[in-house]
């Protein structure tokens, strides 16, 4: 909470005096004033619209590099999640218009709000995101605690921390600990990037070391290349790219030399390419005093876009240009131009259409700008001697001897003059080193979506709600007020018996959230719908056994157009095809559909709108899938439905799909599970030992998956669970009133009277050795074990276990 405090108040008072800049920068480079509004999420109309649509990604980008990064990312993302959406943001116009490029017209583009408290949690309120991702150093405190509090993962791609801003981060990691740690996953360009990310608090278990992203962002561009080569004409061209001021200078002096070189008339083209483009008046005036003529991109492009007109008209514009250059009708200076380009996004472009190429600021300390286009591109490049802002992508292209560091101007100038002579095979070089590192991106991508299931099976063990906890096991604070609407879903019959205790909690935890229960059922619940009924927002509705399309209606009816209407597929009253031929005469447009049998999940689409909300095991918030795309998958069972659209999760993710455990969604920033046994155990017909063979491993590897998913690692737990039993046993010594060992220890007791009413022994005894174990002191858990040893027939053990627990008693 100081930490907060402290920021905010250090934000508001340092962030007058940025004002005036922030308002300089809008006016010179334009285009803030239409979407100004933004920054206080205060949005269109239209936008808000969208945003209701809900489930989207939220990626957040502020630099032409970063956003380029964030437009990969999301390319990518598409082509394994057709159905995915993003809501991009950005913070300047620049970013803006080339973020333009990258978005569709079922994304939403933003500026990104100032990071004052009530200004990023009334946008998150607004997107409600199931995910968050930004990009490489873009850390906002409140965005990022906001979005903790709310239970929203946000991931950090293309991580890295600079020379400059290390020593910083290390020594207030007091301060940044708190908001590195807040990510779900963090993914560091480097070893070193790594290392300083944890000295600066960010947990190691939640760091990955992926390599540049920008690998994979650059492209070329053929049809720009031939755009601009129609612009530049023919020639050999020397590229300067995102020059800083000063470094235009040199350039020009280096052109000198060249020209002077080659009797005044080189064969070679200067263009140089500004970072900012609001500099270009600038560097238009340094140009002209060196003598040279100037062609700025910018003055031609609506002519070099323009299809119709032929390049003799183009051939004259430029000639009249350089004839205003030179003030009195005369060309410019031994006729040498130097061409000024100007514009926003063609950069690629020239690089490809360039011979040698220097990116630019490096000369200067301010840490280069990116290298790895030209090297693609196959062109020989020098950089600097300030390359840290790319310091991985230098180690890698410098271990290649794929690129030339310089020192300063004169050596620029001799690698110049020899690369125009003969490069020495350092432009092959440069781009077979750039493609042994491309692939980044992808892999990235697919980690995100297993860690959003990830954090979803974490949410479910934890029991995020209320006094719930995180992936570490530590409470949870319940945020003041819900950014999100409560979704109501239940299922809360398991084989052909009901769940009273189940359903009490149940009821109990929905009047705690203000949910208005409502339950129908076969009449064996033992809490009645006056006993559950309070004057609140929504219903939660219960529908099982004896059910008809007049029941079925009036369902409907009750969940309205924000509700979730779930169904047990083996209901007596209607068939399948029954239940699916009314719910087609009866389509609610919002109403979530969540079937279940015995042994299986089954989801159904409706008529109109065609799709359909998954909320359980599908991802942390709702997302809409078209019911045509399940139908083709053939997604009958849960786990079907899990590989398709989540991703595939290993051994672990099979464990969860496979033990049918009941799972109830109450609102959708979690859901609970509870620790119902594997439903075909009743109706296999087998022996008490074959179902102890067959099924024990499996529940008792599932206890493994969940403990290890707290601490953060989702592996595969074959052959773990005595090592499983005996981790609980240690924990709960070092902290018997732990609240999670405590809430384990009350499901598993809900179990064993589950399965004893069934007559399943076996699994009950189980269930109590399993309590014994982490408790032994628990007297009742262990009365109960050797009741069922004595009903299985072993005595001698029960009667060991029954003096123990008459001890325990008289204790």
């Amino acid at each position: 909470m100081l930490k907060k405090v402290l920021y905010n108040l250090l934000f508001a008072a340092v962030y007058p005096f940025l004002l005036p800049g922030f308002i300089v920068r809008m006016l010179r480079r334009g285009g803030y004033a239409a979407r100004m509004g933004d920054r206080f999420a205060l949005y269109p109309d239209d936008v808000l619209a969208k945003f209701r649509e809900g489930g989207f990604v939220w990626v957040h980008a502020v630099s032409v590099g970063e956003v380029q990064v964030a437009g990969q990312l999301m390319r990518e993302w598409r082509k394994v999640e057709p159905a995915v959406r993003f809501v991009f943001s950005t913070t300047s116009s620049t970013g803006w218009k080339m973020a333009e490029k990258e978005v569709t017209e079922r994304d939403i583009l933003i500026y990104n709000p100032l990071d004052f408290p009530n200004f990023v949690k009334s946008a998150l309120k607004t997107v409600r995101p199931r995910a968050v991702v930004l990009t490489e150093s873009e850390i906002w405190p409140n965005f990022i605690w906001t979005a903790r509090r709310y239970r929203i993962p946000v991931f950090l791609v293309n991580a890295r921390i600079s020379d400059r801003s290390a020593p910083r981060y290390k020594a207030a990691r007091w301060f940044f600990g708190d908001v590195l740690s807040s990510f779900a996953r963090i993914f560091a360009q480097s070893d070193l990037d790594a290392a300083r990310l944890v000295a600066a608090g960010a947990p190691e278990r939640i760091v990955e070391v992926t390599g540049s992203f920008k690998f994979d962002v650059a492209h070329r561009n053929e049809t720009k290349e031939r755009e601009l080569r129609e612009w530049i004409g023919p020639g050999r061209i020397l590229l300067g790219g995102s020059t800083w001021p000063g470094e235009d200078d040199v350039l020009l002096r280096i052109y000198s030399d060249i020209a002077n070189a080659q009797g005044g008339v080189p064969q070679v083209r200067l263009v140089i390419a500004p970072r900012h483009f609001e500099k270009a008046d600038a560097v238009e005036e340094n140009i002209k005093a060196a003598g040279y003529g100037c062609i700025r991109r910018s003055r031609c492009v609506e002519v070099f876009q323009s299809r119709e007109i032929f390049n003799a008209e183009a051939q004259r514009r430029r000639e009249a240009e350089e004839k205003s250059e030179s003030g009195d009708g005369q060309t410019a200076k031994h006729h040498l131009k130097v061409y000024l380009a100007d514009t926003t996004g063609e950069l690629m472009g020239l690089y490809g259409i360039s011979d040698v190429v220097f990116v630019g600021k490096s000369l200067c300390a301010h840490g280069s700008q990116n290298m790895i286009e030209p090297c693609l591109c196959g062109k020989p490049t020098a950089v600097g001697p300030y390359t840290e802002n790319f310091r991985p992508v230098m180690s890698d292209l410098l271990a290649a001897d794929a690129i030339r560091q310089v020192k300063d101007e004169k050596e620029l100038g001799e690698f110049v003059k020899s690369a125009f002579a003969d490069d020495g095979g350092l432009g092959a070089r440069a781009a077979a080193a750039v493609e042994r590192r491309r692939g980044v991106v992808p892999k990235c991508v697919e980690v995100i979506r297993r860690a959003l299931a990830c954090l979803l099976v974490v949410a479910a063990i934890a029991g995020c709600g209320k006094g719930g906890k995180d992936v570490d096991g530590k409470a949870v604070a319940e945020p003041e007020e819900s950014a999100f609407r409560p979704v109501k879903i239940t299922a809360a019959c398991i084989a052909t018996i009901e769940k009273p205790t189940a359903t009490r909690v149940l009821v109990a935890d929905a009047k705690a959230e203000e949910f208005r229960p409502h339950l129908t059922s076969l009449g064996l619940v033992c809490v009645s719908n006056e006993e559950a009924s309070a004057e609140s927002k929504f219903d939660i509705v219960f529908l099982a056994g004896r059910a008809d399309a007049a029941k079925l209606k009036a369902a409907f009816a009750r969940v309205g157009e924000t509700g979730v209407l779930a169904w047990r597929l083996a209901v007596k009253g209607m068939s399948a095809a029954e239940f699916k031929a009314a719910i087609e005469s009866f389509p609610c447009e919002s109403a979530h559909l969540w079937m279940q049998s015995v042994d299986e999940w089954m989801i159904v689409g409706r008529r109109v709108p065609r799709k359909i909300k998954l909320d359980a095991m599908m991802d942390v918030f709702s997302r809409e899938v078209a019911f045509e795309a399940l139908a083709e998958a053939k997604a009958t069972a849960l786990s079907d439905v899990f590989a398709s659209y989540v991703g595939n999760l290993s051994d672990a993710a099979g464990a969860f799909a496979t033990t049918n455990d009941l799972t109830v969604v109450v609102r959708p920033e979690f859901f609970v599970t509870m620790d119902i046994p594997p439903l075909d155990w009743v109706s296999r017909g087998d022996t008490d030992e074959d179902i102890y063979k067959s099924t024990l491993a499996e529940i008792r590897s599932m206890q493994v998956v969940r403990r290890l998913v707290i601490e953060g690692d989702l592996i595969a737990a074959e052959g773990k669970a005595d090592d499983a039993t005996e981790t609980w046993a240690r924990a709960m010594l070092r902290n018997p009133r732990d609240p999670m060992l405590l809430d384990r220890l009350d499901r598993l007791s809900r179990n064993a009277s589950a399965l004893l009413s069934i007559g399943n022994v076996t699994a009950a005894a189980k269930c109590y050795e399993t309590m014994v174990v982490i408790n032994p002191t628990d007297a009742s858990a262990v009365l109960n074990y050797g009741i069922c040893l004595r009903r299985l027939g072993k005595k001698e053990m029960s009667d060991q276990v029954l003096k123990r627990a008459g001890e325990l008693k008289k204790r």
